[in-house]
């Protein structure tokens, strides 16, 4: 997935299109609760949604004129109509009649809606097609196809026109729903003269989009006019949560990254798809909008509750399509049914063509044999399914495809290694691998992920793992995991738990206790504008923590730039560092790592600043990484590790002259009076002592790796520094307090 650029200061503003009184309401059609047109305006008023795109159902096709007044005497904006006239295939027995149709209802409601001074859009797909992305096609068969829908929708957008109106193409899957093509047809029918057509991208319809959206939205550029909000699940086609109200979906912040990040300014909708009362999943939608953009700005207010729990339509996971993708749904004994309310009855073609038969026959797409894309959502729980669920959730799987359980998990083994996919031990933060419970799954060994070889980070420097790794003498309380020595850093695993999304990495963090609060405290930094801290995506469908993979060099390689160990820099890094979590309100319920309890409780920091956390980007700037450690503490707290971390203060190896001076350039960046300093000196020989307090109190609980790390003599180490530090406090004080400084 590409992880859109970091948010501009503008978008931690509410955008004009993301107030309830600029959201559009859509799909009304599906409402379960039958209401007259005024108990439909009525509805739309209490919610507070004053525009709409209308979408009738052949049930309503009599009643549209007094859906129209309805909405006018309320104050609703008729934005849009739903005028489908899709492209036909070539060899339907009708092409002739519906290639290039406008057709007379559609005449019809362009009138109603000009003699009551409207004017909305007309939507129409450019074709149908099943979920998922299409078939690929040549660059000629896609022009000659291009060129076949524009000059299919030229009527139909001349006579918009006419009216006033425009003509939006909204994606419905398959080839038609793509953004090239999309962006082509418009391209198309411009170059005819034709420019009051648009597009609409409707999430719904574009599940595979949603990983890439950054770059489609590049891809559609101005032509996109409305984009229709849904819930977005990571692996939804699998698990059957295809249609959610947004914010329920695993993925929705990143689409709402992308959408800010983009400078997008057109119309956002939210559809009532569903086999439910609209008003309850229009609701849902608005205030999932609203909860994660206040999110976004800093807001502290708890998620709101939903209403629509969980999809009722499509009505299970193993949906494809019949004719030109009305969607059916393959049920676990094989039988073939059609969702409660179709998206084109035959009402309508009845109406348009004057019969009710759209094809020879059906012609059905079943759940395709499971992509490489997919096979970790087969080891993964979907939707929330526990691990010996997950077995259950295979065998359905195995049923709708018509094969044994046996002959599924075969296949997806045989992909893996056709694909080039490794498998490893997820690791939990204490860096021991999580133990599956799932006793009849084929990987009952460990938690497992997938990540392609050829997916991994690459670049001229080596890949970097950011879990907690410490320097080479004094690993830190997270991991205990040592630093290789020089520049070797190791490459991101399926164990190192990253994977990679798009064109960047993600840090997979098995869920814990402080993953919560860690996502509170670096969306705090990032609603700040602080750059100086990996942003967090929220949670992926197993339950994993999303944090942002910093690409650079990390400041203890051998190949970083000579300012990289500069502690005046590093100094002033974490002084606007400090500044920025000064403001920062933990969540009432945070938990955090209390291994090295600070003397007092200021703020939230870092605790584990050393150079094997600090990553240099490419532009230079500076990156704190693994804030697994962060806690309650103070700013000399912070200053303290750093200190032992960049003067160093190693009782080894180590010139106390030159020592002295890098700490003076340390506390000189940072900016701290004279009383600070005097109360920073007591703490750099404290920081030591609390840290080999920590791994004896670890190494008594007999495990690993605590165990190997004391026997290795890490404890003693820290508990030398600590001493040698004490020693040599006065030369730390002539350092600190013998010369002028900055206050």
């Amino acid at each position: 997935m590409s992880l859109p650029a970091r948010m501009p200061a503008w978008a931690w503003r509410t955008p004009e299109w993301g107030a309830r009184g600029s959201v559009a309401a859509t799909h009304l059609g599906y409402d379960s609760v039958p209401r007259t047109p005024r108990e439909r305006a009525a509805m739309l008023q209490r919610i507070g949604i004053s525009r709409v795109v209308w979408d009738w159902r052949e049930d309503s096709v009599g009643a549209l004129a007094s859906q129209m007044d309805a909405f006018r005497a309320a104050g609703i904006a008729l934005e849009g109509l739903w005028a489908p006239v899709p492209l036909p295939e070539p060899a339907a027995p009708d092409y002739d009649s519906r290639f290039g149709e406008v057709p007379p209802l559609t005449l019809a409601l362009m009138r109603e809606a000009a003699l009551r001074g409207l004017s909305p859009d007309l939507w129409t797909p450019l074709a149908y097609g099943p979920p998922g992305p299409p078939p690929e096609i040549s660059d000629r068969e896609h022009a000659v196809e291009v060129t076949r829908a524009a000059d299919h929708l030229a009527p139909l957008a001349t006579a918009a026109q006419d009216f006033g109106m425009g003509l939006v193409l909204a994606n419905h899957g398959g080839w038609g729903g793509e953004p090239r093509t999309m962006v082509d047809v418009v391209t198309a029918l411009g170059a005819r003269g034709l420019r009051n057509v648009g597009v609409a991208l409707q999430l719904q319809h574009g599940h595979h989009l949603v990983p890439e959206l950054d770059r489609h939205l590049a891809t559609l550029g101005d032509n996109v006019v409305a984009v229709v909000l849904s819930g977005v699940d990571a692996g939804a086609q699998l698990s059957g949560r295809l249609v959610l109200p947004f914010g329920a979906g695993s993925r929705d912040r990143w689409t709402l990254h992308a959408l800010l990040d983009s400078a997008w300014s057109g119309r956002v909708l939210v559809h009532a798809m569903g086999d439910d009362d609209a008003e309850a999943r229009l609701l849902d939608s608005v205030e999932g909008l609203e909860w994660m953009l206040g999110r976004m700005a800093g807001g502290r207010d708890p998620r709101p509750v939903p209403r629509i729990v969980e999809p009722t339509w499509p009505p299970g996971w193993a949906w494809g399509t019949t004719g030109e993708g009305r969607p059916t749904r393959q049920g676990p004994d094989g039988a073939l049914t059609s969702p409660p309310t179709p998206e084109v009855g035959t009402a309508f073609f009845a109406a348009v063509h004057g019969s009710e038969t759209r094809d020879a026959g059906p012609h059905i797409t079943p759940l395709a044999t499971p992509r490489y894309e997919d096979l970790e959502v087969l080891d993964t729980p979907p939707g929330g399914l526990s691990r010996r669920e997950r077995r259950a959730y295979r065998e359905a799987v195995a049923r709708s495809e018509g094969i044994p359980v046996e002959a599924l998990e075969a296949a997806v083994a045989a992909a893996r290694v056709a694909a080039g996919w490794v498998q490893g031990a997820h690791e939990h933060e204490s860096g021991r691998p999580e133990e599956s419970t799932d006793e009849t799954s084929p990987w009952n060994t460990a938690a497992t992920e997938a990540i392609p070889v050829s997916e991994r980070l690459t670049s001229a420097e080596p890949s970097r793992d950011e879990t907690s790794l410490g320097d080479a003498q004094h690993p830190t309380p997270a991991s205990g995991i040592e630093t290789p020595p020089g520049d070797v850093t190791p490459e991101p695993t399926p164990a190192s738990g990253t994977r990679r999304l798009g064109g960047h990495e993600v840090r997979l963090q098995a869920p814990d206790p402080y993953t919560g609060a860690l996502h509170a405290l670096l969306m705090h930094l990032e609603s700040v504008g602080f750059r100086g801290a990996p942003r967090s995506f929220g949670w992926d469908d197993a339950g994993r923590h999303l944090v942002e993979y910093v690409p650079g060099i990390r400041a203890d390689s051998g190949r970083a730039p000579d300012r990289a160990l500069d502690p005046t820099r590093i100094g002033a890094f974490l002084r606007d560092m400090h500044d920025a979590l000064e403001s920062f309100e933990p969540p009432a319920d945070a938990q955090w790592f209390a291994g090295l309890p600070a003397p007092g409780d200021d703020l939230i920091v870092h605790q584990d600043i050393a150079p094997s956390n600090i990553v240099i980007r490419e532009d230079g700037s500076l990156v704190a990484i693994d804030w697994d450690a962060a806690a309650p503490g103070t700013r000399l707290w912070d200053l303290a590790h750093a200190a032992h971390s960049f003067a160093p203060l190693y009782s080894a190896d180590t010139d106390l002259a030159d020592a002295a001076g890098r700490l003076r350039a340390l506390i000189d960046g940072y900016r701290l009076d004279a009383a600070g300093r005097e109360e920073l000196l007591p703490l750099l020989a404290m920081r030591s002592e609390r840290m080999y307090e920590y791994l004896a109190d670890m190494v008594g609980t007999g495990e690993s790796p605590w165990i190997e790390l004391w026997d290795r003599g890490v404890g003693a180490v820290w508990h030398r520094d600590a001493v040698w530090i004490r020693a040599h406090e006065a030369d730390w004080r002539r350092a600190l307090l013998g010369g002028p400084h900055m206050r």
